[in-house]
C-alpha cells in the first residue's frame, strides 16, 4: 500500500513540476535577507515578478522547512498553504497576466547555506546549491528548468567581504553594526546557481582582454599564496572565452576560496567558490594546484549556467563539456603530451569501468562521475575529431546562441552538429552517449595518432616482460632530456626491484632531475638499497611535498640508526594545506625513542591539537588516522572525533564514523565516551548516545 501512495505522491509532483515551468514563467528576483551566523538563519523577503502563459489554478515556490511570515500578491496579503516543502497560492490565474509575489520568511537550513569559523576564528558563510537545492535558504525554485534574474541584497555585520553573483551596485551602512550589499543580475539562471560567500577577505581584480573584471578573493593571511593560487588565471579566461568562440555572458567574474567546502569547486553564475585546500604555495602548486579547478568551473559559465540541462539524463552536457575544456586550458599550459595522457589515463579507467556492474551509458541520469566527467570529454573529443575543428566550433557557438539563458537536451546539441556538419551522428550517439561499454578502441584510435603515445603505449607493453628483455628499453626511456610520462613509466616497472640491473636505473632516474620521475622513486621504492641512500636521501630536498612525505618515510623505515638525521633535516616542513608532513613527522618523531623525548609531549599535544575543529577538515582527517594507528586518542581529540562525525562534509563525517564505531569496539573507549557526553552538543549527544545503545 505504502508503495502505490509513494507512486501517486510522484506522479503529482512530477506534474506538477512540468505544469509550472509550461505555465508559469517567473522573470525577476528581488531578494532582501539578513544573514545571523550566531543563529545560524537568514531572515528577509523575497519578491517574484512573473507572467502566466497558460491559464493555472495555482502556483507553487519551494521553501524547505522555513517559518512563513506572510504572502502577498500584487501587493496584497494572500491566503497561502505551506507543507514544508511548497509554497502554494490557490487562485483563478488567467493567461498574459502579469503578477508579483512577496514572501517574508525566516530559515535555519541544515543544508545548502554553512556556517563555519576560518582559521582565525571569525565566522565564514557560504552556499552550494547544486545537490542541496537553494530553497532551504531562500524561497526559490528547485526545477533547473525555471530561470529568474535575480538581485541579491545582502545585510551583514561591517568588516566582512559579502560577495554574491553579479555586480556590486552599492554598499552602505544601515546603522553602526550593519553593512548593506546591493548585487544586480541582469540575465536570467536556475535557482541552484545562487551564491553568497561571507567572510574576512581581500582581493586583486584584474580585467580580461575583452573587458570582464576578474574578481579573485583570498585570506588576508595568505597573502603570499596569491601568485601561486591564481597563476594563469587571466590566460585562462582570455584563452576559453577565445577557444569557446562565445562572449562571457555575465557582468563579472569572481572566485572566492572557503573552509570545508563540499567539492573541489562550484561554477554558481558569475562567482565560483572553491574549496581553500587549493590555496597552495610555490612548492605546492607543483602538485596540487587550481589550474584545472580553475578551468573547469569557468568553462561551467557557458556550459551548466548559460545553457543548462533539463534534466539528470543530460548531465554531461555540463559536466563533459566543462572536463574537455580544462583539459584544453591545461594543454595550453602544460603541453599537448598532459593533454594526451591525460586522455589515455581516463580512457584506461572507463574501460575498466566498462567491465564492471557499475557501468552505465554517459545518457544515464544516475551515471557515476567517472561517466560524466570523463566518458562526457571523451565524447566531446570524439565528435571534434569526426566532425572536425571548424564545424565543431561553429556548432558550439550555435548551441550556445540557440540555448542562451535557457536549458537544452542531448538532441538539442546533437541536431546542430548535424546541421553543421552535414553529417548523420546516429552511430556516434550510438557508440559514445548511449552504449554501456566504453568505446575503447575507437578511444585508442585517435589517442594512437600521437607519437608521443605511441611511444608511451609502446614502453606500456614492456611491463610483461623480465627486466632482461626490456633494461634498455627502460634505459632509453630515462635519458635526458626524460619525458615526465616516458620517465614515469620506466621507474613503475622496476616495481621496487633492488637487483643490479634495478639499481642502475634508478640511479639514472635520479640523474634525470625531472621532478616526477623522483616523485615515482620516493613513492614505488619503499625499500632502499644501500647503493642509492645518498640519492634518495636528496629527495628531501625536491621541490615536491608529494615526493618529500614519502620519502621521508621511507628513508625513516630503510635506515633507523639515522632517522635523528631525516627528522632534523625536515622539522620545519609543513606540506600541502593539510599539513601532510608534518603530521607525519610528528608520529615520526614520536615513534623514535632516542629523539628529542623530552619534546614528546608536545609533539603529541601537536599531532592532538589537529583534530579540531580550527583546522581544514583534511588536517583533521589525518590527524584521526594517524592517532589511530598509536591508539593513542586524548579527550579533545575524542571529543573532535564527534565533531568530525556530525560535520557537514559527508566524506570527512564518513571517515570520521568510521574510526568512531572501531573505537566504541574498545570498552576502554567506549567508557571514555560515557563520561565526555555531557561536554558534547544537543546534537552531537543525541548522536553519540544512538552509538552507545545497543
Amino acid at each position: 500500500m505504502r508503495s502505490i501512495v509513494y507512486i501517486i505522491i510522484s506522479l503529482i509532483s512530477f506534474g506538477g513540476v512540468a505544469q509550472q515551468v509550461n505555465s508559469v514563467d517567473f522573470l525577476k528576483g528581488q531578494v532582501d535577507i539578513t544573514v545571523d551566523a550566531k543563529a545560524k538563519a537568514v531572515q528577509g523577503e523575497v519578491t517574484y515578478t512573473f507572467k502566466i502563459l497558460e491559464p493555472t489554478k495555482s502556483i507553487f515556490i519551494d521553501a524547505q522547512k522555513m517559518t512563513v511570515a506572510g504572502v502577498k500578491l500584487d501587493g496584497k496579503n494572500i491566503d497561502f498553504e505551506y507543507d514544508d516543502k511548497k509554497i502554494t497560492l490557490l487562485s483563478n490565474f488567467k493567461k498574459d497576466a502579469d503578477h508579483s509575489i512577496t514572501i517574508g520568511y525566516t530559515a535555519t537550513p541544515k543544508k545548502a547555506l554553512y556556517f563555519v569559523k576560518d582559521y582565525e576564528g571569525n565566522n565564514q558563510i557560504w552556499t552550494q546549491g547544486q545537490g542541496k537545492y537553494t530553497s532551504n535558504w531562500l524561497p526559490s525554485f528547485d526545477d533547473m528548468n525555471e530561470k529568474v534574474a535575480f538581485d541579491l541584497t545582502i545585510n551583514y555585520t561591517k568588516g566582512f567581504e559579502v560577495v554574491a553573483n553579479g555586480k556590486l551596485i552599492k554598499n552602505e551602512a544601515v546603522n553602526d553594526s550593519i553593512q548593506r550589499w546591493h548585487y544586480d543580475m541582469q540575465q536570467p539562471m536556475s535557482s541552484y546557481l545562487l551564491a553568497l560567500a561571507i567572510g574576512k577577505y581581500d582581493k586583486v581584480v584584474e580585467t580580461s582582454a575583452s573587458g570582464i573584471p576578474l574578481e579573485m578573493y583570498y585570506y588576508p593571511t595568505h597573502k603570499d599564496k596569491f601568485e601561486p593560487t591564481y597563476r594563469h588565471t587571466k590566460r585562462i579566461f582570455d584563452f576559453l572565452e577565445d577557444e569557446i568562440g562565445y562572449a562571457f555572458p555575465w557582468q563579472n567574474y569572481k572566485q572566492i576560496p572557503v573552509k570545508d567546502f563540499l567539492y573541489a569547486g562550484m561554477e554558481n553564475t558569475g562567482a565560483t567558490i572553491f574549496s581553500d585546500a587549493f590555496v597552495v604555495d610555490e612548492i605546492a602548486y607543483v602538485d596540487r594546484n587550481y589550474i584545472n579547478v580553475n578551468a573547469h568551473e569557468l568553462a561551467h559559465q557557458w556550459f551548466g549556467d548559460l545553457v543548462t540541462e533539463t534534466e539528470g539524463t543530460h548531465h554531461w552536457l555540463q559536466e563533459g563539456f566543462a572536463t574537455y575544456y580544462a583539459l584544453l586550458v591545461e594543454k595550453e599550459i602544460f603541453g599537448e603530451d598532459y593533454f594526451l595522457y591525460k586522455l589515455y589515463e581516463s580512457a584506461e579507467q572507463l574501460t575498466a569501468l566498462s567491465k564492471t556492474p557499475n557501468a552505465t551509458p554517459l545518457l544515464d541520469p544516475k551515471a557515476s562521475s567517472l561517466t560524466f566527467y570523463q566518458r562526457g570529454a571523451w565524447a566531446i573529443h570524439a565528435l571534434r575529431n569526426l566532425i572536425g575543428n571548424t564545424n565543431f566550433k561553429i556548432t558550439v557557438h550555435n548551441y550556445l546562441e540557440k540555448y542562451k539563458f535557457k536549458n537544452a537536451t542531448t538532441d538539442n546539441f546533437i541536431s546542430i552538429a548535424e546541421e553543421v556538419s552535414g553529417k548523420d551522428l546516429s552511430d556516434y550517439k550510438m557508440v559514445w552517449l548511449e552504449n554501456v561499454t566504453f568505446p575503447s578502441q575507437e578511444a585508442l584510435d585517435i589517442l594512437t595518432k600521437s607519437s608521443f603515445i605511441q611511444k608511451y603505449l609502446s614502453l606500456a607493453q614492456e611491463r610483461t616482460q623480465p627486466m632482461a628483455g626490456k633494461w634498455k628499453t627502460l634505459e632509453n626511456a630515462l635519458r635526458f632530456p626524460t619525458n615526465d610520462y616516458l620517465g614515469q613509466e620506466a621507474i613503475y616497472q622496476l616495481e621496487g626491484k633492488t637487483s643490479p640491473e634495478a639499481i642502475a636505473l634508478y640511479d639514472k632516474g635520479f640523474a634525470t632531475n625531472n621532478i616526477f620521475v623522483r616523485q615515482a622513486i620516493a613513492n614505488t621504492l619503499s625499500r632502499v638499497p644501500v647503493e642509492l641512500k645518498e640519492q634518495y636521501e636528496s629527495l628531501l630536498q625536491d621541490s615536491s611535498y608529494a615526493t618529500i612525505e614519502p620519502a621521508l618515510y621511507h628513508l625513516w623505515s630503510s635506515f633507523p640508526e639515522d632517522r635523528k638525521k631525516y627528522l632534523d633535516a625536515t622539522k620545519e616542513i609543513i606540506g600541502f594545506s593539510d599539513k601532510n608532513i608534518r603530521v607525519l613527522w610528528l608520529v615520526l618523531a614520536l615513534s623514535t625513542e632516542d629523539y628529542q623525548t623530552d619534546k614528546h609531549q608536545n609533539f603529541f599535544n601537536e599531532l592532538s591539537g589537529y583534530t579540531s575543529p580550527k583546522h581544514h577538515f583534511s588536517v583533521r582527517e589525518n590527524a584521526f588516522a594517524y592517532l589511530e594507528s598509536l591508539q593513542a586518542f586524548s579527550d579533545p581529540s575524542l571529543k573532535d572525533l564527534i565533531d568530525g562525525a556530525t560535520h557537514h562534509n559527508w566524506r570527512f563525517r564518513n571517515s570520521c564514523r568510521k574510526i568512531l564505531d572501531k573505537l566504541l569496539k574498545n570498552e576502554k573507549y567506549k567508557k571514555k565516551y560515557v563520561v565526555l557526553k555531557n561536554d558534547l552538543s544537543k546534537n552531537q549527544q543525541d548522536f553519540l548516545q544512538k552509538k552507545l545503545t545497543p
